[in-house]
């Protein structure tokens, strides 16, 4: 399965914490025509998982006391536009570069005025037509990230965006928000629960390829195609087979579509994917229209997790 979907349900008859465990178990899952206000949608994620405001430029403060960000093309602070508001948007998750940030975000369709649509790239599927000794193998495996442009990546094309470009108060607000990314300080966050997790470890460079998931365990795989330099061995070094496994992934997994979900947004919509397990992109869009949705990222609560240790 590549996306779990609820079709015209209301999110009053879907328990956040069972929808919880399907993102962990099937890595997207779309809720269509849910008819919820943001409010609502707001209220339900609060049950779902553990939050932090991102407190940005962009930060939603009509609907959600601070818990969207506004992906929009529209001038959200008087001056800029909201997160990631340009033509495109090339395959990415939301966990780089700081990897124990929220585990899940979901996605709200508030504005929607032309076709658009967001794309979901989903490991698990494919993971599930390998073999159990292949899968020993990658589970051994680490990938060694770029996220300074330090080392020089595999695949540099895709669109990204272009930090030099962006004005100074979104780049202070973006670093800020990656220092604050700490489980144990989630608003909702139960006190007896706190002293259960480790504190961030901020920008990590060399990661386990699969993650040790608090829902599924060691299963699936984490590709940002656009922000890896290689695959290393358990001793730390570069596999001999680095860039074939790279091409191989992004060609069969990635490229062939067969594992992509691609949604066609609505307003009311709901899409909410796990950061650790799959990667997203938005195709070109009308910037002469407007366009939001409202961002909530979140952790797995402690009821859904197996354990609480770092999942890189």
């Amino acid at each position: 399965m590549i996306c779990k979907k609820y079709v015209d349900s209301s999110l009053s008859n879907l328990n956040p914490s069972e929808i919880a465990e399907q993102v962990g178990k099937y890595g997207v899952v779309a809720i269509i025509g849910s008819k919820a206000s943001p409010e609502e949608f707001a209220d339900w994620s609060y049950e779902m998982g553990y939050h932090l405001s991102p407190d940005v430029w962009c930060t939603d403060k009509e609907h959600s006391n601070g818990l969207f960000w506004r992906v929009t093309n529209k001038i959200v602070d008087g001056t800029n536009r909201g997160l990631k508001s340009d033509h495109e948007l090339d395959w990415h998750c939301n966990i780089n570069p700081v990897l124990d940030a929220e585990e899940v975000v979901g996605l709200y369709g508030k504005t929607i005025s032309f076709d658009t649509q967001t794309w979901f790239c989903n490991s698990l599927p494919f993971w599930n037509t390998l073999d159990e000794d292949l899968k020993d193998r990658l589970r051994t495996l680490k990938v060694r990230l770029d996220p300074k442009r330090k080392y020089g990546r595999i695949q540099e094309s895709g669109w990204t965006p272009d930090w030099k470009n962006y004005p100074k108060k979104i780049i202070d607000d973006i670093y800020k928000n990656r220092q604050t990314r700490n489980i144990a300080d989630a608003t909702n966050m139960e006190p007896e629960n706190s002293n259960l997790y480790n504190k961030s470890r901020g920008i990590i460079e060399d990661i386990n390829f699969v993650p040790d998931h608090p829902v599924i365990g060691k299963n699936g795989f984490s590709f940002s195609p656009y922000e890896i330099h290689a695959f290393l061995e358990e001793d730390g070094s570069v596999c001999k087979d680095s860039e074939d496994l790279y091409w191989w992934f992004w060609e069969d997994w990635v490229q062939s579509e067969t594992y992509t979900y691609k949604h066609d947004w609505n307003e009311g919509d709901i899409v909410l994917m796990d950061q650790t397990t799959t990667i997203h992109r938005r195709p070109r869009i009308n910037m002469e229209q407007p366009r939001e949705l409202l961002r909530a990222a979140m952790w797995y609560k402690t009821k859904n997790r197996n354990h609480y240790n770092y999942i890189f």
